[in-house]
């Protein structure tokens, strides 16, 4: 059946709509159209439908017109409607597989992130990772796994990163997009596909991997050869690999042979390590026990390097210092018997190893100071075993320097039971050198008040080289309150005249610090002395004050007025502080206002500008919220 007549009705029915219809009834050209639509009228009844409203319309009186005009056209809109068709030539094919899911997001929250992810300039990798955190089902949305992808070749790493840890999150059915148009000589965008793939199909990726491998460059090869390491069946190939590849290629091989075992892959790191020592970090990840015997040899074997042959100090080399650095991260956690007699010889030669000095980023420290904090570190990091029978062991062995004391404090509070941990540690403040307080101090820093598992755990101190996630062990048992006493005892003690244990950070800041980590909301006392400790430290300017006030305000702190000191902070501060405090507005003016007439710099210093300080004193009068932004030159 031929429609086009059909299509002629409804063109004409839309040009009579916008032209008006006063002359429908000499629209020839119309008529025309129902004229040939007459014949159809008779093979359906809705063209007879149509024709017989065609004919009452030409036939209305001109204020009728109207509303037929809008049946006709709409009855006829709907039958064109209905006959709409699309379709391309050639055979039918399966649809490809791949790209995501269909989910029904509403555009309020699919369309901002596309924007993040597909757009430029700064705010975007918060945008990404906020609805990461908060709605990570809509990454798997079928619009937005393009994005993602194409999001791998982002200038910026921490943004390209982000994405490349979402697309590891989502399903396989996503594999076949990151494989089409793949370039094995591409740039980091390819590499970091590699990874997503490996991530998501493990094993399974080695008859694509292997596919690439001989046309892959640069930091794609080195991908697929990390990537090669997820299936034990290319141990033998990787073997051979490690032969003939150079440099990063070559480590990405090592990286890949790491967690597999077996008499050949033993054979190989053995042979490996005594080479070349600090190769033994590749195998951090493996908890094999020859791998914490590999690591004892490899740690012992650089230490022996660096130790003087004379009582003159002497500096380790930046690369002798780094390939240390590497080897105590395998040795880290590490508790076999090899690794115990490692630390026991190290204990012995601390004398010499005190004559080597090392520089680690503007900090200076022998190797005598710093290697007891690395058992520290792995202590913190295996918890309870054969590591705190070894620090209880040194400790007993050497009192002199306390040294090892705060090795026995910490195993104490893995193992021991609480009252018993006090009563033995607690007059080391008091009755020996401030030496021993110092040492102990640098314990307390490392235990935390988890609010949610209502406990303290014992962590490792800050360290952004190590990349994974480090341990976290609980105490033995609940802390005993009575240290609280102790520790705030010690402000006016002389433990804080000696040295932090060790390092350049003074005793002062350790004992905040530890102030700060111990510090329990749910436990009177702690609140109490808590807010005393921290209003004092805010008041001379020797705290971290905006997080300090958020402490002080769950403490129930209620002394605000006159808590800062003009001589000890800038306006800068002082405006940011006392926006945080609870107070109104015009209790701010009136802070800030004594605080600016406080200040022992003249009123065009740089640290207390007039014109800020009184502009916002205005605004807050006002009582207005906004407040003068201006970089703080200290």
């Amino acid at each position: 059946m031929n429609l086009q007549v059909l299509y002629d009705v409804k063109k004409r029915l839309e040009e009579a709509a916008m032209a008006g219809t006063a002359l429908l009834s000499e629209d020839f050209r119309l008529q025309k159209a129902a004229d040939a639509l007459k014949p159809l009228a008779s093979a359906s009844p809705v063209f007879a439908r149509i024709s017989a409203g065609l004919e009452a319309l030409r036939n209305a009186p001109e204020k009728e017109r109207s509303v037929l005009l809008l049946d006709a056209l709409s009855l006829t809109d709907a039958v064109v409607c209905t006959q709409g068709r699309c379709g391309v030539s050639g055979d039918l094919a399966p649809l490809p597989t791949g790209g995501g899911r269909c989910l029904e997001l509403p555009h309020g929250q699919l369309q901002p992130l596309l924007a993040a992810l597909t757009g430029s300039g700064g705010g975007r990798l918060e945008t990404i990772r906020a609805a990461w955190e908060a709605q990570p089902e809509s990454f798997g949305d079928f619009r937005v796994i393009p994005a993602l992808i194409a999001g791998l070749g982002e200038s910026y790493a921490e943004l390209a990163e982000l994405n490349l840890t979402i697309l590891k999150a989502q399903d396989r059915n996503v594999v076949p997009m990151l494989k089409a148009g793949f370039d094995p000589a591409g740039k980091k965008a390819m590499a970091r596909r590699v990874k997503a793939i490996s991530a998501l199909e493990g094993p399974e990726a080695t008859p694509w991997l292997l596919e690439m491998l001989p046309q892959s460059k640069k930091d794609v090869r080195a991908a697929v050869l990390v990537a090669l390491g997820a299936d034990a069946a290319n141990v033998p190939l990787l073997l051979e690999l490690v032969k003939k590849e150079r440099k990063q290629n070559r480590e990405a091989v090592l990286e890949a042979l790491s967690n597999h075992d077996g008499p050949e892959v033993r054979d190989f790191w053995r042979a490996e390590v005594e080479k070349t020592p600090e190769s033994v970090y590749f195998l951090r990840h493996n908890s094999a026990d020859w791998v914490s015997d590999f690591a004892a040899a490899a740690f012992r074997a650089l230490l022996e390097e660096a130790l003087p042959h004379g009582e003159e100090i002497v500096n380790i080399t930046n690369d002798g210092l780094n390939a240390l650095t590497r080897c105590r991260l395998a040795a880290m956690g590490r508790t076999s018997p090899a690794m115990l007699d490692c630390w026991r010889w190290i204990a012995g030669q601390l004398p010499a190893l005190r004559q080597v000095q090392r520089r680690f980023g503007m900090e200076f420290s022998t190797l005598g100071e710093t290697l007891p904090v690395w058992l520290l570190n792995s202590l913190c990091e295996a918890g309870t075993g054969p590591l705190c029978g070894l620090s209880q062991e040194l400790w007993e062995q050497d009192q002199t320097d306390f040294c090892w004391l705060p090795h026995a404090l910490l195993a104490a509070f893995l193992t021991r039971p609480a009252a018993e941990i006090y009563d033995t540690f607690a007059p080391c403040f008091d009755n020996l050198h401030a030496a021993s307080g110092a040492a102990l101090l640098h314990v307390f820093s490392r235990l935390r008040w988890n609010q949610e598992k209502t406990r303290y755990e014992i962590e490792m101190e800050y360290a952004p080289y190590l990349s994974e996630p480090q341990a976290v062990h609980p105490l033995a048992q609940p802390l005993d309150m009575r240290w609280y006493d102790v520790l705030f005892r010690v402000r006016t003690s002389r433990v804080l005249q000696g040295r932090a244990w060790p390092g350049t950070q003074s005793a002062e800041f350790v004992l905040n610090q530890a102030v700060r980590n111990l510090f329990r909301p749910d436990f009177p006392e702690s609140r109490t002395k808590t807010a005393e400790y921290l209003s004092y430290l805010i008041s001379t300017g020797g705290g971290y004050v905006l997080e300090d006030v958020g402490r002080l305000q769950q403490c129930g702190w209620t002394k605000w007025k006159g808590l800062l000191n003009a001589e000890t902070t800038t306006s800068y501060v002082a405006i940011m502080v006392l926006k945080a405090m609870p107070l109104t507005d015009l209790e701010r003016a009136e802070e800030l206002r004594a605080l600016f007439d406080g200040s022992p710099y003249k009123k065009d210093n740089v640290l207390w500008p007039a014109l800020v300080v009184q502009n916002q004193i205005a605004a807050w009068e006002a009582e207005k919220n906004g407040y003068e932004t201006f970089r703080d030159p200290v």
